[in-house]
Formats: C-alpha cells, structure tokens, sequence
C-alpha cells in the first residue's frame, strides 16, 4: 500500500480570490483535510488518536508558491509523512498541475499531545516514513519576528464560532485569514503571496479576544509582513508573509 495520498481537484470560484488566483487559505483547507485522510489511512488518524487519549497538534507550517493555480485551473495534491525530526512529526505536500509541474510546495510540522495532561507525548509506532522526495527538504522555521520595528496593532478580533473547529479551538488557518486581512490593502491586490509561514505557540479559544498586530518591511525583492496574534500578552501565533 502507498504510503502517499493523491488527489485530483479543480480550482473552485470559492476558493479562488478577486484576481482569479487560488487563495492560500484554499491550500490550507486542501492540506488540511489531505493529512486527515492520509493519516486515517495509515493507521494514526483522527479517530485513533483520540482512541488512545492522544491528539495531533499542528505547530508549523511553510508554504512556497511557485506559480499559484487559477480558478478552474486541474491540479493534483500529494502529501506523505516523511518521518520525525527532534520533537515533530513531519508532513510535506505538493500541488502540482496537469503536467506534473509543481505549482505549491509545503511543509508542516506536528506534535502530539497527551488530551488529558495537554502535555507533549512520543509515540515510536507512529516513527512511520515515506521519505523517497522532499517536498521542501528543512523544517519549517521559528518566525523571527524584526525587533528594531514597533508593531502596528491592527484590530482586536472577537473569536467567533465560525472559526471554532472540531477540536473546540480556533481552526488553524483561520489564523491565516487573519493574517492575510492585517495586510494593506495594495500590497495584499497587487502582489503575489510567494511565502508563508506560521508557528502556532498557543490554542486561541472561543470567547477570546486576539489583539492581531503587524510589522511591514519594504526589501529590493518585495514586501514582508510579521503578523502576530495576542491573547491577554501572551503570543499564540505569528506569520510570516513574503510578497
């Protein structure tokens, strides 16, 4: 049995942005449910997880797009574990288009944690690979966020129960929206996102009010973004966006 899912999937409107590109939340949303499935397949899914009073916990994500698809464009999506690195479990991911061309390249980074202390747990059963091809060869990074810039606070943002999962928390690429909508509005309709990276530090839970701030820095190559996300001081996330 193939340790890889492969999937086929057409670029829908609602996935698609006003420039008729694919979002990157869409690509997080297709990663997303790829991994669950891929998983359930071998072995340590959702439901097994939860079996065993475990739980997968996503903490990095880094995506690279080379050439975002269109809207109505045929793309195929892979993804693989590709084994442990230190305290992560990681997963990689590639859309390609119909020629095999590789249109999104990503890499993720995952814990797992003991449901009742919430405390981090190994599991060597789970020390499954399938390390043939990288789809980005490092982990994802710690976003280093410029401290000779003061941060720009954005908005304060309710969480709402739209963005609330099946795990009782802030979906993960919800944070991602946010992120994305803490950007200018020029920057965010006229440049093309080319990276993305986020470190998830803490759960972000319903009822609680993130305070979403930015720092912009203008390079020879494009502009960058260092978006965080605070809950009563303490950091839960922060994102990384190269444009």
């Amino acid at each position: 049995m193939s340790k890889t899912f492969s999937k086929d999937y057409t670029i829908t409107c609602y996935e698609s942005d006003a420039n008729q590109l694919m979002r990157p939340t869409a690509m997080l949303d297709l990663m997303q449910e790829a991994a669950n499935v891929n998983a359930s397949t071998l072995g340590f899914g959702y439901d097994e997880m939860i079996n065993s009073g475990t739980a997968w916990v996503l903490s990095r994500i880094y995506v690279k797009f080379n050439n975002t698809p269109k809207w109505r464009q045929e793309v195929n999506l892979k993804t693989w574990h590709k084994g442990v690195s230190k305290l992560f479990y990681l997963r990689d991911f590639i859309l390609s288009d119909k020629e095999d061309n590789p249109l999104v390249l990503a890499t993720t980074s995952w814990l797992i944690i003991d449901l009742n202390t919430r405390r981090l747990v190994r599991n060597s059963a789970l020390d499954m690979s399938d390390t043939s091809m990288d789809a980005i060869e490092a982990p994802a990074d710690k976003v280093v966020i410029p401290v000779d810039i003061e941060p720009e606070l954005v908005r304060k943002h309710p969480v709402t129960w739209s963005e609330v999962d099946t795990n009782g928390h802030v979906n993960n690429v919800k944070y991602v929206v946010w992120a994305i909508d803490a950007v200018k509005a020029e920057d965010v309709q006229k440049r093309p996102l080319k990276e993305l990276l986020i470190n998830y530090d803490a759960e972000v839970m319903p009822g609680d009010i993130v305070k979403i701030s930015r720092v912009r820095q203008e390079t020879e190559d494009g502009v960058v973004y260092y978006i965080t996300g605070k809950v009563d001081d303490k950091q839960n996330f922060a994102v990384k966006l190269v444009f």
